[in-house]
């Protein structure tokens, strides 16, 4: 596979949304989506990550560079495991047993929804650290008087 050629593999992977995986490889929530729920304020509202917005301006930046690292790794693996099928899957007869070819998918699904997950975890950290009065309002709504 070319560079190009990888780059676009890439690229579509990233703008897959949870919807375009197909049936059976998404099996409900990934430790990450399940770990985020069970901290305060988690899984009612996924977009805000409200559970965060009480933390102070210097770990809201360091939530916000950690997760975007993570969501950096993630796609950082895809393009490996790609690389790898595409190799594997290149050649006639292809050289990857059907198992093998679906646990793959598995792990190329987990890391799209991995990565998309820290993604908005990184941005939503990031908002609240750049709009305190914002994250202060939320976060009297998730621990009220």
């Amino acid at each position: 596979m070319t560079n190009p050629e990888l780059r676009k593999a890439v690229d579509k992977l990233a703008s897959l949304t949870f919807a375009d995986i197909p049936p059976g490889l998404a099996e409900g929530p990934t430790p990450l989506e399940t770990l985020l729920n069970l901290l305060p304020g988690g899984g009612a509202c996924v977009l805000a990550d409200p559970g965060i917005a009480a933390y102070d301006p210097q770990t809201l930046d360091r939530i916000s560079t950690t997760a975007e690292l993570e969501s950096d790794h993630c796609l950082d693996r895809a393009h490996c495991l790609l690389e790898l099928l595409h190799a594997t899957l290149a050649t006639d007869p292809p050289a990857l047993p059907q198992a093998t070819a679906i646990g793959a998918l598995r792990h190329l699904t987990r890391f799209l929804t991995d990565h998309q997950r820290w993604h908005v975890l990184a941005d939503n950290a990031a908002y609240y650290r750049d709009h305190p009065e914002i994250a202060n309002q939320i976060a009297a709504h998730q621990h009220p008087a």
